[in-house]
């Protein structure tokens, strides 16, 4: 199970510490802020948060864990290439409970399933200091989890501490959008106090904070918005997939359909056609369609959609039919592939 396979990684991790050449005299002045999870998607957002910008916070002390040592390497390398800032302190967390027991002021993750973000969260928030309760930890979930995950998320961190909270700020964007600070988060957020906190923090990732409702709505926008994506993506393969067997050059059918009625991020952000991809500059269809959301992170999406479906009664047809596709295409062996890759599975290959 994911969660027991975290918990006991999470043991035997190896302490790296980077610091920049000016330190931090005073601890008061710092934000101390940690960061989980270093995927495709998490990589490029915790490179955008650890950037020091005077303006917009304090100094930071920068503390990341990832269950894959090599992911932290590969952050500390692409953290000291960049120049991340002379006033931030760059640090990994040898497990879980040593980086809970630095109390930090806010905890932001990125994680693949709601089983890691139940172990993760739940790890962290146990072993907080006592000290920390007085002024309270933030956590912040990006991950794509079902809505009642969430609630239940912030329930468990409520319990601790009144003072500590839990935000579900699912984002949307893709790969791109991490890597070039232009996500949008959807937060669940059931205090306007705790948004006011995060909203710098989430400003440094991305251009759109936009809050949802209470704990548990931003997945459930996200899930709604997945569940829209996974259908549209299908659409546009099926026509790039079409239009090529007509003698239609892929490139030149992406341009026409990115000024018509079929524009969609899809067409034109992540089009599945490699040669559009390559017109355009823009998706992982250009890279073998490494690099981009995986088919099986949208299959796990479409699963907890059609699960919340159920519970509320909902009937989702082409949802389902999109789920039995991406599912068929996983078991094809294209789980890791970019969700695009539809189009490959569609035309037999």
């Amino acid at each position: 199970m994911l969660s027991s396979a975290l918990l006991s990684r999470a043991t035997a991790g190896r302490h790296i510490v980077c610091k920049r050449l000016m330190s931090i005299s005073s601890s008061s002045s710092i934000i101390k802020v940690s960061f989980v999870g270093l995927g495709n998607m998490g990589m490029q957002m915790a490179l955008n948060l650890a950037k020091h910008r005077e303006d917009e916070l304090q100094k930071l002390q920068f503390t990341v864990y990832d269950m894959n040592e090599a992911n932290i390497s590969k952050f500390m390398k692409q953290a000291t290439e960049v120049g991340i800032g002379s006033s931030t302190v760059l640090q990994s967390a040898s497990d879980l409970t040593t980086l809970a027991e630095a109390s930090p002021d806010f905890v932001v993750t990125s994680l693949p399933t709601c089983e890691a973000s139940e172990a993760v969260v739940g790890s962290i928030v146990n072993n907080l200091p006592p000290s920390s309760s007085a002024t309270g930890c933030r956590f912040i979930d990006t991950s794509t989890i079902s809505p009642a995950v969430s609630k239940k998320l912030h329930q468990q961190v409520k319990s601790v501490s009144p003072h500590h909270d839990y935000v579900d700020a699912p984002v949307s964007g893709g790969v791109k959008g991490a890597t070039d600070a232009s996500l949008t988060f959807m937060t669940g957020c059931s205090s306007e106090e705790t948004f006011q906190k995060i909203q710098p923090l989430l400003k440094r990732m991305g251009k759109a904070v936009l809050p949802c409702g209470t704990s548990g709505s931003g997945s459930a926008v996200k899930l709604c918005n997945n569940a829209a994506l996974a259908a549209q993506m299908i659409g546009i393969c099926e026509a790039m997939s079409l239009g090529e067997s007509l003698g239609v050059d892929p490139s030149v059918l992406a341009n026409v359909m990115n000024v018509s009625t079929a524009k969609c991020w899809s067409s034109e952000v992540n089009n599945p056609h490699p040669i559009a991809a390559k017109s355009t500059g823009s998706g992982a269809s250009a890279n073998d369609y490494e690099g981009g959301f995986g088919t099986a992170l949208m299959l796990k999406d479409l699963n907890l959609a059609l699960d919340a479906a159920v519970e509320e009664g909902k009937s989702m047809p082409l949802t389902g039919l999109s789920r039995q596709l991406y599912s068929l295409a996983d078991n094809r062996g294209l789980g890791r592939k970019d969700f695009g890759v539809m189009l490959q599975f569609l035309n037999g290959k």
